[in-house]
């Protein structure tokens, strides 16, 4: 692209992650004039991710070969949910009986490297005609609901008849310029993650949760990318690393600590001493609007799932889709839509909230792991996430009575986590082993809402040493 002062577009996106890419290339394949606006080079240094079941079909839609996914590095395959507990081992996976009537649910599912994919996307996003511009959004002009313009950090200013805010729940950009309302979904949390040259030991996602009846849940990970190299992360409160901190632990040591407990991760980490180590900060959200007169937020701009419901790329292209779709016809008919933009809102963040309420009241939650166990706690959201996005996927919310339909269900999966949550939570015995003096006395003290950060750890002190 040749770089000028102004540049006027059917459609400027801010950000050129999954979603922003993803909803890049279905415009473009619409035969919209598509600029994506990205600082950083392709591909982003992103964590490894263990996908839910829509998302083969929505990487398909994009295309994205499934065929060799063995073979391939961007995809890897995923035969089943392992959760390790302190004393208990247990399979989530669907039956073979859910995918017939009335649930319908596929059963196929992989583990994806992020690089590899960003490239695979990149590389969609050109072929299909978007302009990628190395620059960064450093201004949104906007006029009472319109964004007028995005000015770039090289003076560019960018015109477009829609915008569309892929800029990720980092940057917020169309959040914070128009002061868009959004709602908690959960408790701030920290994760330090790593990828190792470490084989496999099988195709599963492995889940552990070495102190699974504490208060404070901490979780870790290990993701298998491909035959070479798996990701290991470990996922805790804000308040219990804030605490390590202040006990004079650094994110190496506090990385190594977390997973001293967990006698598999241990060992990897004490072999791969001098791995790139990343660190970031999180709190799950939505915001309460996600379109505008002439603009809409995509992905993690609009609304976070909490990692361990396992829908980030999911949601990112479910968004993408569907605001492809949105954007097309209404530059196609000059107008919005009102009916098909509320359907977007109620539909796409609210999917994240219904399965974030459910993370936060099975699993993360205490009384449910204390009075039931780990398996009750994670097979119930199992369940509630694995229903609710295959009848998502199947009712495909692209009109209006499909988006009322798809709305319904999504209450009433909400109803079913409040009620099913406070009944298990009253019923069965208290299981918690350890005296009271070793758990925490209730909730997390609530923090003050930091935005998400990512920081890169250089080679220092080993990651499986903690002092």
């Amino acid at each position: 692209m040749t770089r000028a002062d102004a540049v006027t577009v059917d459609v400027a996106v801010a950000g050129g992650g999954l979603a922003g890419l993803a909803t890049a290339i279905h415009l473009a394949r619409r035969g919209k004039h598509v600029v994506c606006i990205e600082p950083r080079g392709w591909p982003h240094d992103s964590v490894g991710e263990s996908l839910e079941f829509s998302a083969p079909k929505l990487l398909e839609n994009l295309g994205i070969d499934l065929t060799t996914a063995g073979q391939q590095r961007h995809l890897y395959p995923k035969t089943s949910v392992r959760a390790v507990g302190a004393d208990t081992e247990f399979t989530v996976w669907p039956p073979r009986w859910w995918a017939g009537p009335p649930i319908w649910c596929s059963r196929l599912a992989f583990h994806t490297d992020r690089r590899e994919l960003d490239r695979q996307l990149r590389d969609l996003a050109i072929k299909s005609g978007v302009v990628l511009l190395p620059e960064r959004v450093t201004d949104v002009h906007h006029s009472s609901d319109r964004v007028t313009a995005l000015i770039t950090n090289h003076g560019t200013t960018i015109g477009a008849g829609w915008y569309v805010d892929a800029s990720g729940h980092t940057v917020r950009l169309f959040g914070r310029a128009l002061g868009l309302d959004r709602r908690l979904l959960g408790q701030r949390r920290v994760a330090y993650w790593t990828r190792v040259s470490e084989s496999p030991t099988g195709h599963a996602t492995v889940l552990h949760f070495p102190e699974p009846e504490i208060d404070d849940l901490m979780w870790a990970w290990e993701i298998p990318l491909n035959d070479r190299e798996i990701s290991v992360g470990v996922v805790m409160s804000a308040a219990r690393s804030s605490a390590l901190r202040a006990d004079g632990l650094g994110p190496r040591d506090i990385f190594g600590r977390q997973l001293a407990a967990i006698p598999r991760l241990r060992s990897v980490i004490a072999e791969h001493a001098d791995a790139h180590l990343q660190a970031t900060t999180y709190t799950p959200f939505r915001h309460v609007r996600t379109v505008g007169d002439n603009w809409l937020l995509v992905g993690d701009a609009a609304a976070m799932a909490d990692p361990l419901t396992s829908n980030g790329v999911t949601s990112a292209l479910r968004y993408a889709r569907q605001a492809a779709d949105l954007v097309s016809d209404n530059l196609d008919h000059h107008g919005l839509d009102r009916r098909r933009a509320n359907a977007f809102e109620r539909t796409t963040s609210g999917v994240v909230a219904t399965l974030d309420r459910a993370i936060e009241a099975f699993v993360y939650e205490p009384a449910i792991r204390r009075r039931h166990g780990l398996r009750w706690a994670v097979n119930l959201y199992a369940a509630t996430g694995v229903i609710t996005n295959a009848l998502y996927a199947k009712l495909n919310p692209s009109g209006s009575m499909r988006s009322r339909a798809c709305a319904a269900m999504l209450a009433a999966s909400r109803a079913w986590t409040i009620a099913a949550s406070s009944t298990f939570s009253r019923l069965g015995k208290d299981r918690a082993t350890r005296p009271d003096s070793q758990r925490s006395s209730g909730p997390s003290p609530a923090l003050p809402l930091r935005e998400r950060h990512t920081v890169i750890i250089t080679k220092g002190e080993p990651l499986g040493a903690p002092r």
